[in-house]
């Protein structure tokens, strides 16, 4: 777990967990910590291992240690970020992006059957291909460096703690807002509707990223807000 800060010591703490794949030096990723930095927040950037065999040891609970020395805190998540923050107390705020609460469906070519036969496989190095790391996937304004650095092969012991954490997915805040695309193919889009109401949804158009898609100017008024102000700002 990679953790650095941006923004003025004595700004509010947001902290803002990566998805599966996401590093801080990356040019999008870059640009969404920059607009929470220009709010004036502290920002907690999150960089997670992509390879790991315990859920809770490996990404929650380093996260979940980290937040209890703030005093208080804003939380985003981004992907499998979002999955990590859903098991975190205490935030002000909770902002998802693309939550990854489920595979897609036909998720790394294979059907939800194969990959609970793959999740079986004591094996924790990346040889599973995830066919993530595409261009259309992600969103039209990934780079060519976010593409080679992004990992295109998944350990079969990652696929086993994420079925395992989708299982026992916690509630998630009655205040929390959540992104997405109705397009995307990374994470299920149906679990997200089915953990938070359409009401509390904002559907915007692109790949996996908002902070990779076009559209991303478009909502990052809404985005900002939400963060600040939770469900309220819709």
């Amino acid at each position: 777990m990679h953790i650095e800060q941006y923004g003025p010591e004595d700004g509010s703490d947001l902290v803002c967990v990566l998805g599966w794949g996401n590093r801080l030096h990356h040019e999008n990723v870059q640009w969404l910590l920059d607009q929470f930095v220009g709010e004036g927040y502290r920002v907690h950037g999150f960089q997670i291992p992509t390879v790991i065999t315990d859920f809770e040891r490996e990404y929650v609970t380093p996260v979940a240690e980290y937040v209890s020395d703030l005093p208080a805190f804003r939380l985003v998540g981004h992907s499998a970020g979002g999955l990590i923050a859903a098991y975190l107390d205490g935030a002000r705020t909770s902002t998802f992006l693309s939550p990854f609460w489920g595979f897609s469906r036909g998720q790394v070519g294979v059907d939800d059957a194969l990959l609970g036969l793959v999740s079986r496989l004591p094996v924790d190095r990346a040889v599973l291909p995830s066919g993530t790391a595409t261009r259309s996937a992600i969103g039209e304004l990934a780079t060519d460096r976010e593409l080679r650095e992004g990992p295109s092969r998944a350990a079969p012991t990652f696929i086993r703690e994420s079925r395992r954490a989708h299982r026992d997915l916690p509630p998630v805040d009655d205040d929390a807002v959540v992104f997405c695309t109705l397009a995307d193919r990374v994470v299920s889009v149906r679990a997200i509707g089915e953990t938070v109401p359409a009401a509390r949804t904002v559907v915007y158009d692109g790949g996996h990223e908002l902070f990779a898609s076009r559209s991303r100017a478009e909502h990052l008024d809404t985005l900002l807000t939400a963060v600040d102000e939770g469900a309220s700002a819709l």
